[in-house]
């Protein structure tokens, strides 16, 4: 690997991804963040989304900034993207003592309708978070996965196997590991795509931790609250 992240396409295939639509996905998750009044969700903290604020800036950079991306944008970009995992693991586990010691926030009882939205904008932001670092990590990120000779994959995805589903350079995109972050959360375990790699594999245990404790945790107190 060169030090520029975006190096050149392959011959014949197709140039390095846009960063459109995982700016779009950040921003989708920092919206209901800010926008969903304090009194009606529980957590995030301000750092979070603001983490995520910077986070968008650096995408933007890094879409808007004319040839290759240095190294150190990429090393930053993945350094965002692991804080706000762990972030979002301390806010789930935040959550899950809060419900635990039936407690309440700011003075405000844990309604079910707080907590439903706070373990919704807790696993949007899981999707994402985890798809962020999906796409950064496998086969050294976009413009690793678009070099002449990429590096081997963290994960195999079903078009890379049998012949003649998916085009001979065809290359994982933002928006399939955005799918493979969401049948995580959903299924708790991979569906389609196969992780190879420890690093990956580990990204997927955390990301499935987060989402079965706020999913047991919270719906159970969520079901102990509504009327019979």
């Amino acid at each position: 690997m060169t030090p520029a992240d975006r190096p050149a396409p392959r011959p014949g295939g197709r140039s390095s991804e846009s960063y459109a639509w995982p700016l779009v996905a950040v921003s989708a998750v920092i919206l209901p963040q800010v926008l969903v009044p304090a009194r009606n969700r529980v957590g995030p903290p301000l750092l979070v989304p603001l983490v995520e604020g910077v986070a968008v800036l650096v995408l933007l950079l890094i879409a808007l900034r004319p040839g290759p991306v240095p190294r150190a944008a990429r090393s930053l970009a993945l350094g965002l993207f692991g804080l706000l995992a762990a972030a979002n693991a301390f806010a789930a586990g935040r959550l899950v003592l809060l419900v635990l010691d039936d407690g309440a926030v700011d003075g405000v009882a844990l309604t079910a309708g707080r907590l439903l939205v706070a373990a919704g904008l807790l696993l949007l932001a899981n999707v994402v978070t985890f798809a962020l670092l999906y796409w950064q990590v496998d086969g050294g990120g976009p413009a690793g996965r678009a070099a002449q000779q990429p590096p081997y994959p963290d994960f195999q995805f079903p078009q890379t196997v049998p012949q003649g589903v998916a085009p001979p350079d065809w290359r994982p995109h933002f928006g399939d590991h955005l799918y493979v972050a969401f049948t995580n959360v959903v299924a708790l375990s991979p569906t389609d795509t196969v992780p190879l790699t420890l690093r990956v594999k580990g990204l997927m245990a955390l990301q499935s931790a987060i989402s079965l404790s706020v999913l047991v945790v919270v719906l159970s107190r969520v079901i102990n609250i509504l009327p019979a």
